[in-house]
């Protein structure tokens, strides 16, 4: 038994020496650079492209057997201009298939300088339509081919794929998608996988750096994963990834993202289904997605997020303007990057902050499509109350200027904090309820203020008016006009109002608000793109008050004293308009008074207009 197994292992032995010996004669006595010429008028009556080999074809033997190309490249179709090059290829085979069953088993691949530029048309077209279609064609006449030899005996050799491993180093990637007018770069691409082949796990690694144009954005991208491949349905499953993203933009916007899961990808429906979770920036992230048919679906919980983050840097920051400071100023605002945006998904945030606004418990509900995008129900947890509405934007008028829309009801909320958060400014404060329905639409913050239109109401307890202090007034009553200040204000126990919003402009006509004091009514408008105000306020004397606070007070007991408010509302001048003010004294007056009164009433009516605002 031991000198029959002894036997065939020095069979086996000297087996696989003469075929060594075979394959190295092969190799020195065989010039592949022959069959350069053949290679390239082959490539050119199939594709009508041209293939140009620049370096020698070279066979190798050890440490496998293989071929190794130098610099070649392929032209468009019709042989103008180049679709693609590469510096050099090695492509590996395996022995024993070759030698016992006439099969060239490719089992590595091994490119360098790789260049390739993908082009669509805007009807769709693409530079590699050609050749997709020869493939399928092709494939289609091989397997009727191999049917049909079958049982007729020897043909020519079978190239088949079981690729080990794969490497590629220094590829250059291009995209110009002429429909979507948008072009990717993928440069510095270098992948390092291990078997490709039906139903076996693997792992592939991979770096590249991708850049867009709209909008211009930067990508380095890391990552490693698992992988298997499914032939049969054309489905990839990567397992186990690891990805690391480092973006950045000509706006100034830099994110770094860390990310974990798993990734799906059906070539035979055109889809990509992945589970993530991670960091990106300060925020933790989880998520679900999918694309399908150019639509993204997007289910995100982030734990908190700074938007202010990722907005363009084109500007310097404006920091929070001061009490006394007049309009914000101007800032460029371009959306037109939504405009071609189909997507839908829900967003959960715990902690948001946006333009200086804080919120919690944020849930959003996203629908892209169409040229129009819609945000609802958008609601959230801000300023001690509660906010539910939605937000949505129309391109189809105008990609570069879309129609803006917010509705928005706020119930119980804490209105001065907002407004300070919001502006940096607090002219008026108060717990309550606060509608909005607002549209605009415009290229800069000043053009959306003065574009602004829509319906406005609040219902406002235990606040405060800031500009000007009418109590004072009425008490100290020592002038009929004066300039308000930050330092001035007016409390009151309630408030309401509505306003119809157009052209930037928010009239009113029926302020009502109670202080300890006063009974306030009103009417007028506040210019909210160049914050200005035009109000006219009745400030009628509640008349249990009659002989407090001061002794003008009670002289105006039950009297409504009209007041002129102007300028800007950082500093807004006020007036009395006295004459009417003395119109009404008189006509209550002259219902106590006996008849035959009429001189004493008219002194006595110029006794409180001289002790009101004395020359």
């Amino acid at each position: 038994m031991q000198a029959r197994i002894r036997i065939a292992v020095i069979a086996l032995g000297a087996t696989v020496l003469v075929l060594g010996s075979a394959v190295g004669i092969l190799a020195a006595r065989f010039d592949p650079n022959a069959y350069k010429s053949a290679i390239v008028e082959r490539v050119r009556e199939k594709t009508h492209r041209t293939l140009a080999i620049g370096g020698d074809i070279r066979l190798a033997v050890y440490p496998r057997l293989g071929v190794h190309l130098g610099k070649a490249s392929l032209s468009e179709l019709g042989g103008k201009g180049e679709f693609a090059a590469l510096d050099s290829v090695r492509l590996s085979f395996a022995l024993v298939p070759l030698l016992l069953r006439q099969e060239v088993v490719i089992d590595r691949i091994e490119l360098r300088g790789m260049r390739a530029t993908l082009v669509r048309q805007a009807d769709g077209s693409m530079n590699i339509d050609d050749l997709t279609a020869a493939r399928v064609k092709t494939g289609a006449g091989e397997r009727a081919g191999a049917a049909g030899n079958a049982g007729a005996g020897a043909g020519p050799a079978r190239i088949r794929f079981a690729v080990d491993s794969i490497r590629v180093d220094n590829a250059h990637l291009r995209f110009d998608d002429r429909k979507a007018g948008r072009v990717v770069d993928i440069a510095r691409l270098n992948i390092d996988s291990g078997p490709i082949a039906h139903g076996v796990p693997s792992r592939v690694a991979l770096s590249a750096n991708i850049g867009v144009d709209k909008p211009a954005l930067n990508t380095v991208l890391i990552f490693e994963s698992g992988f298997s491949l499914d032939r049969d349905t054309r489905r990839v499953a990567m397992t186990e990834l690891d990805a690391n993203l480092d973006l950045s933009s000509r706006a100034g916007i830099e994110s770094r993202a860390k990310l974990k899961g798993s990734l799906q990808i059906d070539f035979g429906k055109e889809m990509i289904e992945a589970a993530l979770k991670g960091k990106i920036d300060d925020s933790a992230v989880s998520g679900k997605g999918a694309l399908r048919d150019g639509m993204l679906q997007l289910d995100i919980d982030i734990d908190r997020l700074d938007v202010a983050r990722y907005l363009p840097r084109a500007l310097p920051a404006v920091p929070a303007a001061p009490v006394d400071a007049g309009p914000a100023p101007d800032q460029p605002i371009d959306l037109s990057a939504l405009a071609r945006l189909r997507a839908s998904g829900t967003l959960q945030v715990g902690e948001l902050t946006a333009g200086g606004l804080r919120a919690a418990n944020v849930h959003a509900v996203l629908q892209a499509d169409a040229g129009k995008t819609s945000i609802k129900p958008l609601s959230a947890t801000l300023y001690g109350g509660n906010g539910n509405g939605a937000l949505s934007l129309d391109f189809t008028g105008d990609a570069s200027n879309p129609r803006m829309t917010l509705v928005q009801d706020l119930r119980g909320i804490s209105l001065g904090p907002l407004l300070f958060d919001a502006t940096g400014k607090t002219p008026l404060s108060g717990r309550g309820d606060v509608q909005l329905a607002l549209a605009t639409r415009g290229a800069s913050s000043m053009a959306l203020r003065e574009a602004l239109g829509g319906t406005a109401a609040l219902r406002l307890r235990d606040g405060v008016i800031g500009g000007i202090d009418l109590g004072r007034l009425v008490r100290e009553a020592k002038a009929a006009a004066g300039v308000g200040s930050g330092a001035d204000s007016t409390g009151f126990s309630e408030l309401n109002a509505t306003f119809r919003i157009d052209g930037g402009l928010a009239h009113n006509k029926d302020l009502s608000a109670s202080t300890p004091l006063l009974r306030i009514g009103g009417e007028g408008q506040v210019d909210l793109a160049h914050e200005t105000i035009d109000y006219r306020l009745r400030c009628t004397v509640v008349p249990s008050l009659a002989g407090q606070d001061g002794p003008a007070v009670g002289t105006l007991n039950g009297l409504t004293i009209p007041v002129a408010l102007g300028g800007p509302l950082a500093q807004m001048t006020w007036q009395v308009d006295a004459a009417a003010l003395g119109t009404e004294a008189a006509q209550k007056m002259r219902a106590t008074l006996p008849a035959g009164g009429k001189e004493k009433l008219k002194d006595r009516v110029k006794d409180v207009l001289g002790g009101l605002f004395p020359r």
